[in-house]
């Protein structure tokens, strides 16, 4: 058992292979010459029968002119043609025989029942049974066996040699893209993430080394994204350590004054500090699955109007309008009432952002279905290019306009987080006229029952 293990895939494989070729070829062959020998036999019976019926028409008439079988057996030694009988009488006492040494002997009842009576002068005079002991196939036929047995041996070699050969290329042909698929994986657990395998079939290990494909483009784009963004954290949390640091260093030094301005100054980018850690924490548990969250039937409704008290008056100094529409028969929805406030504001910041002087932000909520609710956020701002709308989600992604505004790329992230964690989905678009929309969905009450 032990040596069986030791044994490579491919060996198990074709040492399978040659037993199964073995047996089914054995098995075959015992089979083929069992039926032939069989038919053979069968043949061999009918051609003696046939020939008995002959035979029993000369004793007839032998008996009928000679009124006895006298001089038959002297006959039968003379004659060159061969004569696998019995003639036996009424008793079963052997009266001509091929071979003198049966003649006198008794048969069995049962050689006597199978054999042919002979007639002559109105009764029977003896019966015809076929010799067992002298064997029934003559020179030819017995050359035929042997023929027949000698062609079926070499056809069962052939079909072996034939099999194990059809079996190693079948083999080879399974074993080479798993060896490759091995290769690659090891390559890759040393590291090599762009290491791919050749798609050389379209059967079960074609698809196999395309899932494969696909999983090491998926681990490489993890991995770059993972670089892209300690390096995003590091860029994000340098720039508020920085001035956090120079400041102190100034305050001790004596270089700054300690003034409530400059303290103030250091507690805002401490603040800033403080924010990027607590949103990385959020993303964080948002991949682990593990956010917080308490689920209950809610009304959005005041949670619109609490958001228009928290953030209008800011809004209103930077001369932006902000309009809330809610539709009248808006279902309550299945959703925590904290995260989904969170995810507004976010989006309320993002939009604030591009809204120009002068300009509008409308926020409205609509039923989307029987089962879900539609929540969006527009602005009449520049709107978002191609690459945006594909990656404006992504963590630390911001595009030129957005390092002017000075956020560090998370809201959005932490939104489509949140907002997926309830069971929903969003997405962002352009609205003809210029701007940006981010909808987002929330199922309803009814559609969580």
């Amino acid at each position: 058992m032990r040596t069986l293990r030791r044994l490579s895939f491919q060996t198990k494989v074709l040492v399978s292979f040659i037993l199964v070729i073995a047996l089914t070829i054995g098995l075959g062959y015992l089979l083929i010459n069992r039926s032939v020998s069989r038919a053979f036999t069968d043949f061999a019976q009918r051609n003696l029968r046939n020939q008995g019926g002959v035979v029993v028409q000369f004793l007839s008439d032998y008996y009928a002119v000679r009124g006895s079988f006298a001089g038959l057996q002297q006959l039968l030694l003379q004659t060159r043609q061969p004569f696998p009988f019995l003639l036996a009488d009424q008793n079963g006492i052997v009266l001509a025989s091929p071979d003198p040494r049966y003649l006198g002997e008794q048969i069995t009842s049962q050689d006597l029942a199978e054999g042919l009576p002979v007639e002559a002068v109105g009764q029977v005079v003896g019966t015809l049974v076929p010799q067992p002991r002298i064997p029934r196939a003559g020179i030819l036929e017995q050359g035929f066996l042997r023929a027949v047995t000698r062609g079926l041996f070499i056809a069962a070699w052939l079909a072996a040699l034939a099999g194990v050969v059809l079996a190693i290329l079948l083999l080879r042909q399974f074993a080479l893209p798993m060896k490759r698929l091995d290769q690659a994986a090891r390559e890759i657990a040393r590291g090599d993430l762009a290491r791919r395998v050749k798609v050389t079939s379209h059967d079960e290990l074609g698809h196999l080394a395309e899932s494969f494909n696909a999983m090491a483009e998926s681990l490489q784009k993890a991995e770059t994204t993972k670089r892209q963004m300690i390096a995003d954290v590091a860029h994000e949390l340098r720039t508020p350590i920085t001035i956090v640091r120079a400041g102190l260093e100034g305050l001790r030094d004596g270089v700054l004054t300690p003034t409530t301005d400059n303290f103030a100054a250091l507690h805002d980018k401490v603040l800033l500090t403080t924010r990027l850690v607590a949103d990385l924490q959020e993303l964080a548990l948002a991949d682990a699955g593990a956010l917080s969250l308490h689920l209950e039937d809610c009304d959005l409704r005041p949670i619109l109007g609490r958001i228009r008290a928290t953030i209008g008056a800011q809004l209103e100094d930077d001369r932006v309008r902000l309009i809330i529409d809610t539709s009248a028969d808006a279902p309550t929805v299945r959703a925590d009432p904290q995260r989904v406030e969170q995810v507004l504001l976010n989006l309320l910041s993002n939009a604030s952002r591009y809204t120009p002087a002068d300009g509008t932000i409308h926020v409205s909520l609509e039923r989307e279905g029987s089962e879900r609710v539609k929540v969006s956020v527009c602005d009449t701002g520049p709107g978002l290019d191609r690459e945006d709308l594909a990656r404006v989600f992504e963590r630390f992604y911001r595009s030129d306009r957005s390092r002017a505004g000075g956020g560090a790329g998370l809201g959005l992230s932490i939104a489509k987080a949140l907002v997926e964690a309830q069971g929903g989905s969003i997405w962002a678009e352009n609205v003809v006229g210029g701007g940006a929309c981010f909808r987002f969905t929330l199922p309803t009450s009814q559609g969580t029952a």
